[in-house]
Order: structure tokens, then C-alpha cells, then sequence
């Protein structure tokens, strides 16, 4: 199969001028491939006028730490975990940036499986991506969207990604529900991004959004929107075990919003972080819980806080 890359006319005739890269973004300088569940097929050549049909088949051509990329478009489903293993290899959502994009990876069948997504590459930019996790029959345990993952990863970027997990009431149940977890993953940059669902009730177990695990470093969460529609008072949006943050995670100009004014049940707590590093919050508001924390080092630094007592300059919430 050949491979189509700028060389050969790509990207740059796609949209009719040259275009190495997306704002704030290096340039992409290696193979392209496209992929379009309903028109496309895994025979093709993977052009944009000849685009496969998953990502399986897309990024077995990709080459590690090629700089290569993939546009997506549409919604493609999968019944297995897709796993982003090469380096500096690049998912782009050729979509308009909407909170609910549709070039969008989906679960589908009946048996449960998890994670949806899972990144174990490094030097990878994700944009435009929209995610859902759900609608399995007797789904147990542990049920994460998407895994920003261990085994040499981290570094990576996302841009107006959206991150749906529990997107059926069985699902969203669970204690192990998360829609984003970050997994012994150093420094990285999730922008503009969207973690959890509001439009299914999460009952009856302690759970959370978004979970950072192994001693994850420099995390940083700019502009991110947290939601949440909860019965249980006990779920979060945000969790962390003993030793989960390394040095700290950062929320700058984030909105934590659980659905209150739609009749969800307050949380306890926005936050509960078990561990000795921080998590800062610059410029945030919380909606939707009597608190921003009750225990470990939360910090709050110009924070808008609806039902909660502690607000100001660098207060620690706790």
C-alpha cells in the first residue's frame, strides 16, 4: 500500500494551501492517512480521496516517531480498546470544534470492554476529538474512556478533545467509572477539553470523572469544562490516590459543574486528592458542590465557588 504523504500533494491540496501543522502545534511532517467509517475502506490507500475505514487499519501504516498523522472524520465504533502506541504520531478530527464534536471514536456490541482509548505513545497531539464509552449490557469494575497511559508516554497534547465515559446508567454507576484517567504519565496539556457527561445520572457508587494514578507529573488542565450530573454525594470530578500527583496538577480557567439547577444531588466535594502534591486551582468556578475539598493539598487562587465557604487569593481549600 503506498503511502500518501505532503510530498505526494497531501494535506496542503486538502485544503487547497499549505498546512504543516495547527496552531500551537510543531509542523507534521510525515505520512497522512484518512479515515472515514462510512466511506471509506481498509483496502483503500488512505488519501482524502481514498480514506480507510478505522483507526486499527490507520495506525498499523503509521511509522513511530515519524511525525505522521491521521484526520478522522466522522464517527467510527469500535468493540476493542484502540491503542495509540507510536510516537509523535498525531489524531486530528476534521469537524467543526463544537462541546460535542462528531469526528468521534464510540463503543459498540454488547460486551464491555475498557479502556476505550488508550495512549501509550509519546509527542502525540489529539484535536478535535470527541469520545464515548457506554452502553454496554452488565458492564463491571473498572470503565474508563480514555487512559492517558503509562509504558513511555506522556507529553502529549489535547486540544478541544471531549472525553464521554458512563454514557449508560449501568456504566455510570460503577465505582471504577471514570471518563479520563491520566496513568503514571508525565506533563501533559489538555486545552479547551471536555471531561465527563451530564446527560446520564451517575448513582449509587463513589465515582469520578477524571482519576490521575501513578505518580503522574506536571499535569495542566487550561480552560477544561468538568461535568457532572450526580445522585450520590460522594462522587467527584477529580480523584487522587496517595502518591497519584507528582509535584502538581493545575487547573487554570477550569468550570467544575455538576447539574444542581437540573436536579442533581450536590457533591460532597469537587475534588478529593489523598496525596501530598497539589492541585492548584487559578481562575476556576465550581458549581454543584458544598465544597471545593475537605482533605489534602487543594489550593484555590481567585476561584468563584457557588454553595462553597472557601474562596480568595492562594487559600488552601482544606
Amino acid at each position: 500500500m503506498a503511502l500518501f504523504n505532503q510530498s505526494r500533494g497531501g494535506i496542503q491540496n486538502q485544503f487547497g494551501m499549505p498546512l504543516f501543522g495547527i496552531a500551537g502545534t510543531p509542523p507534521f511532517t510525515g505520512n497522512q492517512f484518512w479515515v472515514d467509517a462510512t466511506n471509506g475502506s481498509d483496502g483503500n490507500t488512505g488519501g482524502p480521496q481514498d480514506p480507510l475505514a478505522t483507526l486499527t487499519q490507520a495506525l498499523a501504516l503509521t511509522q513511530n516517531g515519524n511525525n505522521d498523522v491521521v484526520f478522522l472524520s466522522g464517527t467510527v465504533h469500535t468493540t476493542a480498546t484502540v491503542t495509540w502506541a507510536n510516537n509523535m504520531t498525531h489524531l486530528i478530527g476534521l469537524t467543526a470544534p463544537s462541546n460535542s464534536n462528531r469526528a468521534r471514536i464510540s463503543a459498540t456490541g454488547a460486551t464491555a470492554f475498557s479502556p476505550l482509548v488508550n495512549v501509550t505513545g509519546y509527542g502525540c497531539n489529539f484535536i478535535n476529538i470527541g469520545t464515548f464509552h457506554g452502553g454496554f449490557t452488565g458492564a463491571t469494575g473498572s470503565q474508563v474512556c480514555w487512559n492517558e497511559g503509562a509504558s513511555g508516554g506522556g507529553r502529549n497534547y489535547y486540544k478541544n478533545c471531549q472525553f464521554y465515559g458512563g454514557g449508560d446508567a449501568t456504566t455510570a454507576a460503577l465505582a471504577g467509572m471514570r471518563s479520563l484517567t491520566v496513568t503514571a504519565s508525565d506533563e501533559n496539556v489538555f486545552e479547551d477539553c471536555t471531561i465527563g457527561l451530564d446527560t446520564i445520572v451517575r448513582a449509587t457508587n463513589a465515582n469520578a470523572s477524571m482519576e490521575v494514578i501513578g505518580g503522574s507529573a506536571r499535569t495542566r488542565m487550561l480552560r477544561c469544562l468538568f461535568q457532572a450530573n450526580v445522585s450520590d454525594a460522594s462522587d467527584v470530578h477529580i480523584t487522587a490516590a496517595a502518591a497519584a500527583i507528582d509535584r502538581f496538577l493545575l487547573l487554570q480557567e477550569c468550570a467544575l459543574i455538576n447539574a444542581i439547577d437540573s436536579g442533581a444531588t450536590a457533591m460532597s466535594a469537587a475534588i478529593t486528592n489523598a496525596g501530598s502534591a497539589s492541585v492548584i486551582l487559578n481562575g476556576c468556578i465550581s458549581i454543584g458542590a458544598t465544597a471545593i475539598a475537605t482533605t489534602g493539598p487543594v489550593y484555590v487562587n481567585q476561584i468563584s465557588a457557588a454553595g462553597a465557604t472557601t474562596t480568595g487569593i492562594g487559600i488552601k481549600a482544606t
